[in-house]
């Protein structure tokens, strides 16, 4: 395992004074965000696809400060009922599938989005509730014409473009997405294949309610790129509130629940958990951290996240067992 860090939270610096505080910060993966005008800094993909010459500049400069580009980060809105918006992520999708080819990359890391409930519908809706009424089922028929109307022929056409680059795609589970849960991403493997993988977001369980150990057991080898960071549960205000509260993310104080560093929503023991479960599962790979709280700067959340969880970290592979090395001394001494 090793540490590695999203872009999109080291936006606040310019280019060179993002890698240098990523390389300071002691990180070796970088996860960069690509599309989007606030991700141009880092991966201009226009820019980079007119000129061979630039995407090796653009390797150069992360591996002058000791920093490997390990994957894409594709975010948008893929499933909005706005068509210029879908149109932008369609070419987007396909310029950063175009790029991660050309430089060997084959994990792109996204959401699958949240349409409308119908036709003609300009808003998206989540439906996280089912009513006990036989007939009053239009909750679970609205989810079901949005997972067949719109989830699975977007992600069917754009998960054979991916395929055709060689690269898997790796969905988280967040709130307000289509692919919330666990049961819903295998449910989507199952149906578009294995180009679907999972990008683990330890925090978005959290904020449902889910166990992240029982979900990274489900999932085991879908895992293929994590995320990192916390959530603090304000159990006072979820108790009251439920965790599906509308409260705005810029009063935390009145949250159910909030995004915070590694440490400040979980204690060690439960990291440590999750650490080593992520080991059984086979997991070996980037965790990615991120920075999404509102009441640390940007800069002091991921130094301290890096001060808690890297000393809980596996850093070495183990390729013999302890219990192999007895059994070999056991036969170096029985042979006498």
């Amino acid at each position: 395992m090793f540490l590695g860090i999203n872009t999109h939270f080291i936006m606040c610096f310019d280019f060179e004074d993002g890698l240098k505080f990523a390389n300071k910060l002691g990180v070796k993966g970088m996860e960069v965000a690509a599309g989007g005008q606030a991700a141009k800094e880092y991966c201009d993909l226009d820019k980079l696809l007119a000129d061979e010459g630039e995407i090796h500049r653009w390797q150069d400069a992360y591996a002058r400060h000791d920093l490997e580009i390990t994957s894409l980060s594709c975010h948008g809105s893929p499933l909005m009922p706005q068509e210029s918006i879908v149109a932008e992520y369609r070419r987007q999708f396909r310029q950063a599938c175009e790029l991660m080819e050309k430089v060997g990359l084959k994990r792109m890391t996204l959401v699958a989005g949240l349409p409308e409930g119908a036709e003609g519908d300009a808003t998206p809706i989540w439906i996280t509730q089912q009513t006990q009424e036989p007939n009053l089922s239009f909750w679970v028929d609205t989810l079901e014409w949005q997972w067949e109307n719109r989830l699975i022929p977007f992600w069917k056409e754009h998960g054979m473009i991916a395929s055709d680059h060689g690269i898997t795609l790796c969905f988280e589970m967040q709130v307000a997405d289509m692919l919330h849960t666990p049961v819903k991403l295998r449910r989507f493997n199952e149906e578009i294949g294995p180009v679907v993988a999972c990008n683990f977001d330890i925090s978005h369980m959290w904020a449902q309610g889910i166990d992240p150990v029982a979900a990274l057991r489900y999932l085991g080898p879908l895992v293929q790129h994590v995320h990192l960071k916390d959530t603090y549960i304000n159990q006072h205000i979820a108790r009251l509130q439920g965790m599906n509260n509308t409260t705005s993310s810029r009063k935390p104080e009145e949250r159910s629940w909030n995004f915070t560093p590694i440490g400040w929503g979980h204690d060690e023991a439960t990291w440590r958990e999750v650490i080593t479960t992520l080991r059984y599962i086979g997991y070996e790979d980037i965790l990615s951290l991120e920075m999404e709280c509102e009441y640390m700067t940007v800069e002091e959340g991921l130094k301290k996240s890096v001060e808690f969880i890297r000393p809980i970290m596996f850093t070495e592979e183990v390729e013999t067992k302890w219990w192999e090395h007895a059994a070999f001394r056991a036969q170096r001494y029985f042979e006498g």
